[in-house]
């Protein structure tokens, strides 16, 4: 499953989006359904093309798998999918987050997500999802 190692205490503020909300030009059920219940990251993410809202500068990034997600701790958090040295500012809750996963489905399997408070990090593997 896609157990959340929860080493900077910030799992229970993790939550999925709603469904009809915009994630920079894309519908959140266009991304898939995801769950964040028990520390456990579990749903369906879906393959998406031309996705240039995510990143309009970069062509390798606007097709393949997304998760979009919110935060709604009180802790400045960093985040990053594969590359530490480009971290980026979780924005808080109602504002949405998204990060690229792969653009195959091989490669977003293997991925993990970062969320980095201080020094210290929560990962959120991605093998509780069925990609589609």
């Amino acid at each position: 499953m896609g157990e959340i190692t929860d080493g900077a205490g910030i799992a229970a503020n993790l939550s999925a989006v709603p469904a009809a909300t915009d994630c920079y030009g894309k519908q959140s059920s266009e991304l898939g359904t995801v769950d964040f219940s028990n520390g456990i990251l579990t749903g369906t993410l879906n393959k998406v093309t031309e996705y240039t809202g995510f990143n309009a500068s970069d062509t390798s990034e606007q097709s393949g798998y997304y998760l979009a997600f919110q935060y709604d701790g009180d802790e400045e958090i960093k985040m990053y999918v594969s590359d530490p040295e480009k971290q980026a500012t979780v924005d808080k809750a109602p504002t949405v987050n998204v990060v690229f996963l792969g653009s195959t489905k091989a490669k977003a399997q293997k991925a993990v997500l970062h969320l980095v408070k201080e020094e210290t990090e929560t990962t959120v593997p991605m093998t509780g999802i069925t990609f589609k």
